[in-house]
């Protein structure tokens, strides 16, 4: 299996704009690319990504924030990963668009598969 990294990390955020003040103006992060109702944040030099996604639900920072990480495939790839996911019988547990599913792991955590 070829996948190009761990590509970003999504964590839960109840105030987007003040968590993107933070990380821009604070760390020295810059945004990578606009998406309604999260942030994309590129880490200097690395090309990884933060991304925060807004949530209303109060959640304890201390017991896990994340929402789901995400790995990164070349399009003939991922189709296969997709067919192995299929054959093993593991849930999609949502999509975004064509190219990106969603899972869960066995440790439950969600785990989004995509190809760009």
């Amino acid at each position: 299996m070829t996948t190009r990294g761990l590509r970003h990390l999504a964590l839960r955020t109840r105030d987007l704009g003040r968590t993107e003040r933070f990380y821009l103006d604070v760390l020295g992060l810059k945004p990578a690319f606009p998406h309604e109702g999260m942030i994309f944040l590129e880490t200097p030099g690395g090309h990884d990504l933060l991304n925060f996604v807004q949530s209303r639900r109060a959640f304890d920072p201390g017991a896990g924030g994340l929402d789901h990480f995400g790995l990164h495939f070349p399009r003939a790839e991922w189709r296969k990963v997709c067919e192995r996911v299929k054959r093993a019988g593991v849930r999609i547990t949502g999509r975004r668009g064509p190219s990106a599913i969603y899972i869960e792991d066995p440790n439950g955590y969600t785990v989004e598969l995509y190809c760009d």
